[in-house]
Order: structure tokens, then C-alpha cells, then sequence
């Protein structure tokens, strides 16, 4: 591991180019979150800061700074956690829409109750608009 550090530090221009470029795909995915052309909570995002956290760890082992290196791991962990959140979030929704696909069908809206049973009557019409 010692070498492939020793390695790399022998090459500090490339080590600087990497934290350049993780830092504008920060300052770039934050400009476009911000003129509204990205969204905040979408994969890109994720992946991106995921992207841009690595190369500026890479860009460390030159001149080491314990506080920017703190703020990449965050940034690394966070933004693996979102993903496996997302990644789950929607197993959930596809194992939803197998088990009940007359939902997807006539929406969510579809069950009527009436007033002199405690038992629901189901209403299968489709929804408009």
C-alpha cells in the first residue's frame, strides 16, 4: 500500500489535477442544482459528489489536511447512503406495483366506503385526469 502511495507522489501535478477536477464537479453540480437545470435529490447528484469527494481525497495524498479529509469520507459515505436508500426505495415501489397491480390500473382512490357496513366496497372505475 506504502508503494502505491510513494508511487503516486511522485506525480504531484497529476495529484493536483484531480482535486481540480473534483472541485468543479462539485462547484458545477452545485451551480446546476442551483439555476434549477438538476435536481438535488437525483442519482447524478449523488454520484456525482460521490465522483468529486474521491478525486479530491486522491488530490490529499500529496499535501495531506485532516479537515478536508474528514469532509471527503462524509461526503463519500453520505452519498453511498443515499443511493442504497433510493436503491431500496424503489425495489420497494416495483415489488408494490407486482403485488397489487390493480392499483397501478384504476389508482389509488379506488375503494369506496359505505356508511351502514364496516366492510369496504370496492369501486373498480378508472380514475380520470
Amino acid at each position: 500500500m506504502s508503494d502505491v502511495l510513494s508511487i503516486m507522489r511522485d506525480y504531484p501535478d497529476l495529484l493536483q489535477a484531480a482535486g481540480v477536477l473534483g472541485s468543479i464537479i462539485y462547484v458545477g453540480g452545485f451551480a446546476l442544482v442551483q439555476c434549477g437545470w438538476a435536481c438535488g435529490n437525483g442519482t447524478g447528484y449523488s454520484v456525482s459528489k460521490i465522483l468529486a469527494a474521491v478525486l479530491v481525497l486522491i488530490s490529499l495524498i500529496g499535501a495531506f489536511n485532516l479537515g478536508s479529509f474528514l469532509i471527503q469520507v462524509g461526503f463519500i459515505i453520505f452519498g453511498c447512503m443515499g443511493l442504497v436508500c433510493r436503491g431500496v426505495e424503489r425495489s420497494q415501489k416495483a415489488m408494490r406495483r407486482r403485488a397489487f397491480p390493480i392499483t397501478e390500473r384504476f389508482g389509488k382512490r379506488h375503494v369506496a366506503f359505505r356508511t351502514n357496513t364496516k366492510a369496504p366496497k370496492t369501486v373498480l372505475a378508472p380514475l380520470e385526469g
